[in-house]
């Protein structure tokens, strides 16, 4: 009787609170409601029924509705391990920097690592766990060329945008190595690789060569002071009449341009190399010609941090003549081959295959263009003018 009365006053509370749900729980519904209690009390025994449905119905009503719950966990927690440091981009970046610096990696290699993944890291001010495939493939399909017109700048080279990815890969397989990422840890398989385009070698003409030499030593009024661009003379000599990379001439010393003796010669050290091979390359007659008023015994050729800039920024602009990606380096081999007929030669000044040359510069140019093009030197008049020697046909 006692234990009826017990029952009675129950339901009576129960009514009273509006708790009529509860007086209709089946055999079944009872189950359910102590197995769910168990489970709850095994992981946290003062969380109360109510909070965690309410909870667990919050966040699965924000989830798609083929996702579960339990999916969205294992992709969080793939994403911040439990253990790991979190570590944020610039760290990590930071910290290979640093690495590769104290292991005696080349100046070019560390300004490259630095340059890149430097404007990844500004890009992506987050924790290193937390960046996916996709913002990755999104972030290099989105860099452009640099251009001071908006409508002048282009997307990448495929090739370019797969050397970003390939120093990305580097961050990512260096953050696995350091404990900051689990060692399954593979954003980057998903980043697609840029289909690489060949493209039509384009090569710039003797005449077009000439008004570019002649915009270095035209004098502009730029910021109410006149100036001209004769500092990229040697570059411009270099890069056409000896076919090295923008990056190659950047880094060259005086020390290693040969002017005197029986042999001219510049000389590419492997530290230098895109191919980190040792490679000499003739200096012709007319490419002395323009080196020796600017030559020194020792010291940097270019002290412009992006001469490149000042070509298509600049020289391209104030000579009318259209820019051409690679133009002076792919000219220089192009005339090069038709004067000298031996791709095995010009290959190993170029720094490139004999395959390569053989395929995209053979029959090229004419060899009538070609002469003119080594022709090509300044007239010796004042101390302080250079003016050009301008062909007939110019």
């Amino acid at each position: 009787m006692t234990k009826a009365r017990g029952e009675a006053q129950l339901i009576a509370i129960k009514l009273a609170n509006g708790e009529t749900e509860a007086l209709k729980l089946t055999g079944s519904d009872r189950a359910d409601y102590v197995r769910a209690m168990q489970k709850l009390r095994a992981w946290k025994p003062a969380v109360d029924l109510n909070l965690a449905i309410t909870d667990y119905v919050a966040a699965a009503r924000r989830l798609p509705e083929h996702v579960s719950l339990s999916e969205a966990i294992e992709f969080y927690l793939k994403r911040h391990p439990i253990g790991l440091p979190p570590k944020t981009v610039r760290e990590v970046v930071d910290e290979l920097i640093a690495s590769k610096a104290s292991a005696g990696k080349s100046d070019v290699y560390i300004k490259d690592l630095t340059l890149r993944l430097g404007a990844f890291a500004n890009n992506f001010q987050l924790r290193i766990s937390s960046v996916s495939g996709k913002q990755i493939e999104e972030y290099i399909r989105g860099l452009k060329t640099l251009g001071r017109d908006e409508k002048q700048r282009r997307q990448l080279s495929g090739r370019t945008q797969n050397n970003i990815r390939r120093l990305v890969s580097t961050l990512f397989k260096f953050a696995i190595k350091r404990g900051y990422l689990p060692k399954d840890h593979d954003e980057i398989s998903g980043v697609e690789k840029a289909t690489v385009d060949s493209g039509e070698i384009e090569v710039f003409s003797p005449a077009e060569l000439q008004k570019l030499f002649a915009a270095c030593q035209t004098p502009v009024k730029e910021r109410g002071k006149w100036r001209t661009r004769e500092e990229m003379i040697p570059y411009l000599a270099i890069a056409a009449f000896c076919g090295l990379r923008a990056a190659e001439i950047m880094r060259l010393d005086w020390s290693e341009i040969h002017l005197v003796g029986s042999e001219r010669f510049v000389e590419i050290k492997a530290g230098n190399a895109k191919t980190a091979s040792r490679r000499t390359v003739p200096i012709t007659d007319n490419c002395a010609a323009w080196l020796e008023r600017y030559a020194k015994s020792s010291g940097p050729v270019i002290n412009l941090s992006r001469a490149d800039k000042q070509l298509f920024l600049y020289l391209a602009e104030k000579s009318g003549v259209p820019w051409k990606h690679n133009g002076l380096r792919h000219s220089f081999i192009s005339y090069r081959l038709a004067v000298i007929k031996d791709v095995g030669q010009v290959s190993l000044e170029a720094g490139n295959s004999p395959g390569m040359v053989f395929k995209h510069y053979r029959q090229l140019v004419r060899e009538s263009e070609a002469q003119e093009w080594f022709a090509i030197q300044p007239l010796k008049q004042a101390d302080n003018v250079i003016p050009l020697q301008i062909a007939a046909n110019g």
